[in-house]
């Protein structure tokens, strides 16, 4: 699922990020499970991100020729996905869900129960339709600007907290590029059948967690273990965004995207 993460994280720039001034350098805090401390630097320019996971990871994102670059700073690897690469996942895809087999499951599942066929749809989209967003009603300040607090849950497995401002400044294209490419993430998982509406279903849900989180806390429990990551944004620097940002670091490996083999690993 770890292609599933950058995805999210699109629909809810898309969704949420104002439309502003400056390009952005932003230094966060960020804590995983009992690993000390350590700080991260995160980039938003017009057309461009480069944003921290709080495991380490990043994601960048190229709006302009829609390639998205995942670097993994632990293994020192990077991967990239074109959009070359999303169109050809979608048409696989596509052809698979108007093969003969399919279509030939689609007529048999037609004479289940209705009651067995709302719960089949329900295991083939049901990722998405079961996470709830909701608004605390809480507000607070982190880094010098107000946020105020939402509540992201995937049943008992994951639990988020974010707070949310819409004052941080966002460069003034940056809303039309991420809308864009998020889009177009959104028309590669509209081939995906039941899954795509759950991630409509999603978008719908985050469409009023409005801004750019400032600090959020992710509880996830699974098997008995409970694991909690959080960041938190310390600084805000507004100007040019150096070259250096968008490029990989010396001595990185580039592998194969996740997209390489059918799109398995995502």
């Amino acid at each position: 699922m770890r292609f599933a993460t950058p995805c999210l994280a699109l629909i809810a720039l898309a969704v949420a990020v104002p439309a502003l001034a400056d390009d952005l350098t932003i230094v966060t805090r960020l804590t995983h499970g009992d690993e000390p401390p350590t700080t991260a630097t995160s980039y938003a320019s017009a057309d461009r991100a480069r944003i921290v996971q709080p495991d380490g990871r990043e994601f960048m994102a190229d709006m302009k020729s829609g390639d998205i670059t995942m670097v993994d700073g632990k293994r020192k690897q990077y991967s990239v996905i074109t959009r070359q690469d999303m169109e050809q996942l979608k048409a696989r895809i596509q052809q698979q869900a108007n093969s003969p087999e399919m279509q030939k499951a689609q007529e048999q599942m037609k004479n289940l129960p209705p009651e067995v066929q709302k719960r089949m749809q329900a295991a083939m989209g049901g990722i998405m339709s079961s996470i709830t967003v909701q608004k605390t009603g809480t507000t607070r300040k982190v880094a010098g600007y107000t946020c105020e607090s939402w509540t992201v849950a995937f049943g008992q497995i994951s639990r988020t907290e974010q707070c949310m401002s819409t004052e941080l400044p966002l460069p003034t294209q940056a809303w039309d590029s991420y809308r864009d490419f998020a889009n177009s993430m959104m028309g590669m998982m509209g081939a995906m059948g039941p899954m795509a509406k759950g991630l409509s279903d999603l978008r719908e849900k985050m469409k009023d967690m409005k801004g750019f989180p400032l600090a959020v806390t992710t509880t996830t429990s699974v098997m008995g273990r409970q694991t909690t990551t959080t960041t938190e944004v310390l600084e805000v620097k507004r100007g040019p965004v150096p070259a250096s940002a968008w490029q990989i670091p010396a001595g990185y490996t580039k592998i194969d995207n996740p997209l390489a083999k059918g799109g398995r690993s995502m």
